[in-house]
């Protein structure tokens, strides 16, 4: 089985159909309550977890580079001539994994998406994030941006989000922009308006809350504040 997903760029559509790919193989063996073997490239099969924590840790660290026959997960072992082994599996495979690195993320052309994503996986699997912000996500990067382009829907939305907040554009110059780009490419997948990227605004942490001040700038509108409609101070409205 063609396997050279696992040498892929995270998140580039390869890598994600082939992390679809190996959870399928292994759902159709073990239950869903049962624990399995991780075979990222920081666990490499040595840790047991439940089966959402290793797709989460496949997205984000990747599969071991060595790991192309899944003998840990039940699949049957086959001696494999070696002029057979596929030439990306090298001496520097294990290296790379012992510190965690992946041997093309250095030319990543979608700049910090992933690191961003990895500490937003890290965040909620130590109990810090929101419900499913990354789910939200993994779900965004799916979406293709053109069947022939290799950059996702995503790491576009992010760019444009990030040239909008760095100039300064309005919303509602942002959202006619996005209205040129869509009708001038309807084959596609721009959103049209602002507010369909803005939906990824609190997923990526990147969100802010409004909070009322004193006229005054004596105290700020919240915790046993957040109800009260005047100053406790001065009197002032909010």
């Amino acid at each position: 089985m063609h396997r050279s997903w696992i040498k892929s760029r995270m998140f580039s559509r390869e890598h994600i159909e082939g992390v679809e790919e190996f959870m399928t193989f292994v759902s159709q063996r073990l239950s869903d309550g049962e624990e399995m073997v991780c075979s990222c490239r920081r666990c490499l099969n040595r840790v047991r977890k439940p089966k959402v924590q290793v797709e989460g840790h496949l997205y984000i660290h990747g599969m071991s580079s060595t790991y192309t026959r899944w003998v840990h997960h039940g699949e049957p072992l086959e001696v494999v001539p070696h002029d057979e082994i596929d030439d990306h599996v090298d001496e520097h495979s294990s290296l790379n994994e012992d510190f965690g690195m992946s041997v093309d993320e250095e030319d990543d052309p979608d700049d910090g998406i992933h690191c961003m994503v990895e500490e937003l996986y890290t965040a909620e699997e130590e109990g810090k994030g929101k419900e499913s912000m990354f789910a939200i996500l993994l779900e965004e990067m799916k979406q293709e941006l053109h069947p022939s382009d290799p950059c996702t829907r995503f790491s576009f939305v992010v760019k444009l989000l990030h040239i909008k907040s760095f100039y300064r554009i309005s919303n509602v110059a942002f959202t006619t922009f996005l209205k040129v780009l869509s009708s001038t490419f309807p084959n596609c997948s721009i959103p049209a308006t602002y507010e369909e990227p803005k939906r990824l605004i609190p997923a990526l942490g990147l969100g802010y809350n409004s909070i009322c001040v004193c006229p005054n700038n004596y105290v700020l509108f919240r915790k046993n504040l957040e109800k009260n409609d005047v100053c406790p101070v001065f009197g002032a409205s909010r």
